[in-house]
């Protein structure tokens, strides 16, 4: 397994449904619609968390809703992480996070909000420019960053920074190492 260098935006994160339709590509309509980013299972108040060190910028546009994107370099390169459908956004523009840090809750803001159950999610991107149109340009598949995509089973990542293990963040579930816990 593939070991980031980076930490996952959720203390559970699993593809919503477990469905190709919830991840990254020409996945909707039969592969005739696309989709940019990854759909993470995610009930409204869930905190989310940095995946790096680096700077945000907070917002709310259309069929996102109120959002984070968390600028920071990865192996050489400029990346923007970007969280959607946020309920409530606890950083402000232009502070500086660390990577583990709690950043927002999620929600049912944009074109999320008549989900209900197990379509509430968040919608987790990596963008290769801050601000891209519509379709895959300027976005690059999360599969690339993490080395796989947690379809099946949810992926748990225990390694928090030290600030963070004071504050007891924690997933709920069956933890086993080396294969849903890095």
């Amino acid at each position: 397994m593939l070991l980031p260098d980076i930490t996952w935006p959720l203390d559970a994160n699993v593809i919503r449904k477990h469905s190709v339709a919830n991840t990254f590509g020409m996945v909707r309509n039969d592969g005739h619609r696309a989709h940019q980013g990854w759909d993470l299972l995610a009930y409204p108040g869930t905190r989310c968390y940095a995946v790096a060190d680096g700077v945000v910028t907070t917002g709310f546009n259309g069929d996102y809703g109120r959002f984070i994107s968390l600028e920071f370099e990865h192996r050489g390169n400029n990346l923007f992480a970007f969280y959607a459908h946020l309920n409530i956004v606890v950083v402000t523009d232009e502070q500086r996070v660390t990577a583990g840090e709690w950043i927002g809750l999620t929600g049912n803001t944009g074109n999320a909000r008549t989900m209900k159950g197990d379509d509430q999610h968040l919608h987790f991107e990596f963008r290769t420019e801050s601000r891209p149109g519509h379709g895959l340009g300027g976005r690059i598949d999360p599969k690339t960053v993490y080395g796989f995509v947690p379809l099946r089973s949810p992926i748990y990542d225990t390694r928090p920074p030290e600030h963070m293990q004071t504050l007891g963040r924690s997933g709920t579930g069956l933890k086993v190492p080396g294969t849903n816990v890095l």
